[in-house]
């Protein structure tokens, strides 16, 4: 399989060099290697590099050869990291995260990427696995309809990893209507327990999130000089989705709120229901117990101790006044 026809979402790593590839300019891209990079044999386009921070070639090749300022280099391989976006003595760096697709991961464990370009390269480095970059090869080399250069590859990057934030996002109402419609026939404490589960996803999303849109704003009202007019645009826009991503996991929290308080409210309604009814009960059975507990005494002087008809007696007797209190509660509208 040549280079060129070789799928975008499976090229082999290379020594934390995850891929690489040069535009050319109409939509498409070839492959490059380490080899290249290293070289200089992809003067001449738009060069885009995705690596591993945490290769050891990777972090050499960046503070011998790639000709950053060493506070670029340190905020690009920085082990934690909140969004932000600022600019470098030679480029303007783009701190941002995305959801996190791999298998078995939580959506709200969240997967930083750092993305640096000067308009002639764009290098982006990730933490672990994510797919937004890979869709934007998969653009290049499949499809050939990608960016043509390297302020529209710096922006879809940008756009893609933004996009994929809003299944996830969208999974919360989705969540939030099943509570809901479950709510009437469902387990009340189950629900509230999604519930709390939903807004600590939410909670964590957007304290990642509403950082990344300040950082995007400020991309957007000083952009880089290299950063077409079009691209502007399209980041404005995607900044705006971000804002209003922000406003619907604010909204989600609000609502799951209403809800949890409903559950609640409806728990405790039953747990009065359950302890009036107990209450009703012990009123009920609170005189027979008096009756009962009198007639037990051991004392001499009981009356119809020798009277083979004194048990049906006090039988009677209680039940009439099972009988009157009970007409008494149900004129007080107790029952």
């Amino acid at each position: 399989m040549s280079q060129d026809s070789t799928s975008g979402s499976v090229w082999p790593e290379e020594d934390g060099l995850v891929f690489a590839c040069q535009l050319d300019g109409r939509g498409g891209a070839r492959r490059l290697r380490w080899a290249d990079i290293e070289t200089g044999a992809a003067a001449g386009g738009a060069l885009w590099a995705h690596f591993d921070r945490k290769s050891t070639r990777v972090a050499a090749w960046l503070r011998q050869r790639s000709g950053l300022t060493e506070s670029t280099i340190d905020a690009l391989l920085a082990e934690e990291t909140r969004p932000r976006v600022f600019r470098g003595k030679n480029g303007t760096i783009a701190i941002l995260r995305g959801i996190n697709t791999n298998p078995g991961a939580v959506a709200e464990n969240m997967v930083s990427i750092r993305i640096w370009s000067d308009g002639t390269r764009v290098l982006t480095l990730r933490h672990r696995r994510l797919q937004s970059p890979r869709d934007v090869l998969a653009q290049l080399i499949d499809q050939k309809s990608g960016p043509t250069n390297a302020a529209q590859l710096f922006e879809q990057l940008i756009a893609r990893l933004t996009e994929r934030k809003a299944k996830t996002i969208n999974d919360f109402d989705d969540e939030l209507d099943e509570i809901e419609e479950n709510l009437e026939e469902g387990d009340a404490r189950e629900s509230r327990r999604r519930l709390s589960d939903l807004r600590q996803e939410a909670v964590v999303l957007r304290r990642y999130i509403a950082p990344q849109r300040e950082a995007l704003s400020s991309l957007v009202i000083d952009p880089p000089q290299w950063l077409e007019d079009a691209s502007r645009t399209k980041l404005r826009e995607t900044s705006d989705r971000l804002t209003r991503y922000v406003e619907e996991i604010d909204a989600a929290r609000e609502r799951s709120m209403v809800l949890k308080d409903d559950i609640s409210n409806r728990l405790a309604e039953s747990t009065n229901n359950t302890l009036y009814i107990l209450s009703i009960i012990s009123a009920v059975f609170l005189p027979l117990g008096f009756l009962t507990g009198l007639l037990g005494v051991n004392v001499g002087g009981m009356p119809g101790v020798d009277s083979p008809y004194a048990f049906w007696v006090a039988t009677a007797v209680m039940v009439l006044i099972v009988t009157l209190e009970v007409l008494l509660f149900r004129r007080l509208k107790w029952l």
